[in-house]
C-alpha cells in the first residue's frame, strides 16, 4: 500500500493549484508560475508576471489585484485601448508597469517604498483577444531591525537583571541569549515583542545572570524569513557582583532623589510659565472680546437712540395730527358783522394799520388795530374755525371778551382779548409770553380752537395740521359774559377771510 507525505495545504497552495488548472486548459502561458516573493520594508520589490504568445497586440489590459484578509484592492489598471493608467489612493506613488516592456511581455509590477501592510496574495490578470491571463505571487514581507542594545538594569547579590532591546523588525523576530562560547544560556528570559505605530515590531527580552555563570554574554535577534540576525556582546565584571556597600546604596539613592526633585522643580516651573503666559493671552482675548462688546452695545444704543427719536418724532406727529383732527371736530360756522363794525384794540409794538374802507376817525394811533368782531358768541364748550390770511404779512385774529350790548367803535382793553399777531414776518400771541422763531410761512390757513373747558385758545397750521401755540384764558365770574372770534380789518385785497369747515362727526375721547 502507497503512502503519500501528508501536507497541510493552505490558502496560497490552494490558489496556485487552480492556476496551474487554469493554465492546463488555457490557451496561453504564464511565466513565471505563482511564486512567494519577499521584500524589504521601505525597499522596492518587483512582482513577476509575464506573458509568453506569439504576438501581443496593442489593445490588452492589465490589472494587479490584492486580495487582503479582509478585503479586496485593484492595486493598478492599465488599459491600452485609450493609454490609461489608474492607481488605488493607498497605492499612489509607489506602483509602476514596465511600458517600454509590454511587447516583450512583461507586465511585472514595480511596487516601491514597502509596508507592513502590503503583506498578501497579489493577482496579475492580462487580457487580450477576448482571454484571460493570471499569475499569483505572495509577498512576503520583512525588515531587519537595529542592532540590539543591552543594559544593565539592576545590580543586586542575587545577580543582574540585563535588558536586550532592538526596534524596527518584520515579522516578529526570535531572541536568543548566548554565553561566551556561543551556547544558549540556560538562564531564564522573558521577552515582550511590541507592534509599533509604524507597523514594525520592537523587542525587549530580560534575563537574569546570577554569580558565577559565564560574565560574557551575547543577544542575538534573529528574522527567519529573511535569513538574517544582528547581535550584541557584552562582557559583565565582576566587581558588580560582590555585596555593595550600603554607603554606595544611599548615596545612589540621594542621588536619584536629588535628580527626581531638580526635574520636579524644572517642569514645575516649566508649567507656571505655561501658564502665566496663557493667562496674559486669555486676559488679552478678554480684554478685546470686551473692547468689541462695548464697541456693539455703543452701536446697539446709537442705533436705539436714532430709532426712539425716530419714533418720538413721528408719535408727536401723529399725536399732533389727532389733536388737529380733534379739534375740527368741533367746527362752528362764522360770520363777521357785514355793517363792519369796528373795535379798535391795542397791540403792543404793532406797526400802524391803515383801514381803506371805513376806518372810524381815531383809529391812526400806531398802538391800535381795527379788527372785525363776528356774530357768534361762545360762554362754554369747544368751537374750531378757520381764518385764511393769505400772503399778508401783518394779521391779528383771536377771541374777545364782551359783556353785555357791544358799543361801536368801543376801545378794547387789552386784557379783554387774545389773539394771534404777526408783524413783520414774525408771529408772537397777545396774553401770553410765547414768541415764534421768525420763518416763512408757507400755508395762508390758519385754524382756532376755543377751548372753553380747558380755558384756553389754541392756533393751529390748517394745512400742516400741527400746532402753532396754546393761550390760557382768564374768564369773568358773571354768567352772561362771552367770548366772540374776531379778525383783522385790513384793505380790500388784504382782508383774512373766515373759511367755512364742514362739521365732521365729533371725536370720540380717547
Amino acid at each position: 500500500m502507497l503512502r503519500f507525505p501528508s501536507w497541510r495545504l493552505t490558502p496560497f497552495h490552494i490558489l496556485t493549484f487552480q492556476h496551474l488548472l487554469c493554465l492546463i486548459t488555457g490557451q496561453f502561458i504564464s511565466y513565471p508560475p505563482s511564486s512567494s516573493i519577499t521584500g524589504v520594508i521601505g525597499e522596492a520589490v518587483i512582482l513577476p508576471c509575464y506573458v509568453v504568445a506569439e504576438k501581443i497586440p496593442e489593445i490588452f489590459s492589465v490589472q494587479w489585484i490584492f486580495n487582503g484578509q479582509s478585503e479586496k484592492i485593484t492595486v493598478i489598471t492599465y488599459n491600452g485601448k485609450n493609454k490609461n493608467e489608474k492607481q488605488d489612493e493607498r497605492y499612489q506613488g509607489r506602483t509602476e508597469l514596465f511600458h517600454s516592456e509590454f511587447e516583450a511581455g512583461n507586465m511585472s509590477l514595480h511596487l516601491k517604498n514597502i509596508r507592513s501592510s502590503d503583506k498578501g496574495l497579489y493577482t496579475c490578470v492580462v487580457s487580450f483577444n477576448d482571454e484571460y491571463h493570471d499569475v499569483l505571487i505572495e509577498l512576503q514581507v520583512a525588515a531587519k531591525g537595529g542592532v540590539p542594545s543591552i543594559l544593565l538594569r539592576s545590580p543586586r547579590k542575587q545577580g543582574i537583571v540585563l535588558t536586550c532591546q532592538a526596534d524596527g523588525w518584520f515579522p516578529k523576530p526570535e531572541v536568543i541569549w548566548l554565553d561566551g562560547q556561543g551556547q544558549i544560556r540556560k538562564e531564564l528570559s522573558t521577552t515582550k515583542v511590541m507592534m509599533m505605530p509604524s507597523g514594525l515590531y520592537s523587542v525587549l527580552s530580560s534575563m537574569n545572570l546570577i554569580p558565577g555563570s559565564d560574565m560574557e554574554v551575547s543577544c542575538r535577534i534573529v528574522n527567519n524569513l529573511l535569513k538574517t540576525m544582528s547581535e550584541s556582546r557584552v562582557l559583565i565584571s565582576d566587581i558588580f557582583f560582590p555585596s555593595i556597600s550600603k554607603s554606595l546604596v544611599a548615596y545612589l539613592v540621594i542621588l536619584c532623589v536629588i535628580v527626581v526633585l531638580i526635574c520636579a522643580v524644572f517642569f514645575k516651573l516649566k508649567s507656571n510659565q505655561k501658564k502665566a503666559i496663557n493667562s496674559v493671552k486669555l486676559k488679552r482675548k478678554i480684554e478685546e472680546e470686551n473692547k468689541q462688546l462695548k464697541s456693539m452695545l455703543e452701536q446697539e444704543k446709537a442705533t436705539n437712540r436714532r430709532e426712539k427719536s425716530k419714533l418720538k418724532d413721528r408719535f408727536g406727529k401723529l399725536k399732533a395730527e389727532l389733536d388737529f383732527w380733534e379739534a375740527r371736530s368741533h367746527a362752528v360756522p362764522i360770520t363777521v358783522n357785514p355793517e363792519c363794525q369796528l373795535l379798535e384794540i391795542q397791540v403792543p409794538g404793532a406797526p400802524d394799520v391803515e383801514d381803506y374802507a371805513c376806518e372810524p376817525a381815531g383809529l391812526s394811533s400806531p398802538s391800535t388795530v381795527p379788527v372785525l368782531v363776528a356774530k357768534e358768541g361762545f360762554a362754554a364748550g369747544k368751537h374750531y374755525w378757520e381764518v385764511d390770511v393769505g400772503q399778508q404779512q401783518d394779521w391779528v385774529l383771536g377771541v374777545m371778551r364782551q359783556k353785555g350790548k357791544q358799543e361801536e367803535q368801543e376801545a378794547l382793553a387789552e386784557e379783554d382779548y387774545w389773539a394771534l399777531h404777526r408783524s413783520r414776518g414774525e408771529i408772537f400771541s397777545i396774553k401770553g409770553n410765547i414768541r415764534l422763531k421768525k420763518k416763512e410761512m408757507n400755508y395762508s390757513v390758519i385754524g382756532v380752537l376755543l377751548d372753553l373747558e380747558e380755558d384756553q385758545i389754541n392756533f393751529y397750521e390748517a394745512h400742516q395740521m400741527s400746532t402753532m401755540v396754546k393761550i390760557p384764558i382768564s374768564l369773568g365770574q358773571e354768567p352772561t359774559e362771552m367770548l366772540f372770534p374776531f379778525l383783522s380789518k385790513g384793505g380790500e385785497a388784504g382782508t383774512p377771510v373766515i373759511h367755512s369747515v364742514l362739521t365732521p362727526v365729533p371725536l370720540e375721547p380717547l
